[in-house]
């Protein structure tokens, strides 16, 4: 009974841990958010996520993944930058679809507010889910 139970024990801890150490990478999404677009016009920009960039390793560059609502025919244009409040970068196309990502670029050991837009390319509005 002893063996039995020192054996589950360890199984267990060792589930555990080796689900720790698999963990999903660094490069899973740290910021979820939502923005609409209108035809033809850019839409309201979020600036719900933040990022901080390492001070060294780091590649200048900050991915971010896009979609539109599922099971709908919405199609977006949708641009990013890094939303320095003194001096904003330049706007970044992501690129147009249903889906899609890109990389914008941001300076090392930098903490700021990444910016996202969309605009529509329907005659309706686009509802785009980004992350980072």
């Amino acid at each position: 009974m002893k063996k039995t139970i020192s054996a589950l024990l360890m199984a267990g801890l060792l589930s555990v841990l080796s689900a720790s150490f698999f963990a999903a990478p660094a490069s899973a999404a740290s910021c979820k958010s939502r923005t609409s677009g209108f035809p033809g016009k850019w839409g309201p920009v979020s600036n719900e996520c933040e990022y901080t960039s390492p001070a060294s390793g780091w590649d200048g560059k900050l991915n971010i993944t896009w979609n539109v609502q599922a099971d709908t025919n919405q199609y977006a244009c949708v641009e990013a930058r890094h939303g320095n409040a003194a001096n904003p970068e330049k706007w970044q196309s992501l690129g147009c679809g249903t889906r899609g990502q890109g990389e914008i670029r941001w300076p090392k050991n930098n903490a700021s507010k990444v910016e996202v837009r969309v605009r529509s390319g329907n005659a309706h509005m686009a509802n785009v889910d980004y992350s980072i």
